[in-house]
């Protein structure tokens, strides 16, 4: 089963996160809000200011997978897009999903609950 880490401050975040759950295979993934479960966030050696930086999960090894990768492993769980995971497989597909989700991220990043997250860290 993997572990899915989201940020539940973050309404796009929640609204993919919803698609997911609703379509993914059933038990195939558990589903941790970072602000609700720190004891399951510490356990995996991550933080609120770490996850928010980018989509974390775990996979059935207990391994840490970010970003795109981490979207490829939880994309094999939902049947309408295991199709989505194959082309990402090619390097040039991986690419420009690559160059997207840093380009989401630049506008994540900018999010006041992520920015605030990312300076308590620092101070604390």
């Amino acid at each position: 089963m993997l572990t899915v880490f989201y940020d539940g401050r973050c309404g796009l975040c929640d609204r993919e996160i919803a698609f997911y759950r609703r379509h993914a295979r059933p038990d195939s993934v558990r589903w941790l809000n970072i602000w609700e479960h720190p004891t399951e966030l510490a356990a995996a050696g991550l933080t609120p200011a770490r996850c928010v930086q980018e989509l974390h999960l775990l996979d059935e090894q207990q391994q840490v997978h970010t970003g795109v990768n981490a979207f490829v492993l939880l994309w094999q769980t939902v049947p309408r897009l295991v199709w989505l995971a194959r082309l990402a497989q090619i390097a040039p597909v991986r690419w420009l999903l690559t160059l997207g989700y840093r380009l989401f991220l630049c506008w994540y990043r900018r999010q006041p609950h992520v920015q605030q997250c990312t300076i308590n860290s620092k101070q604390g």
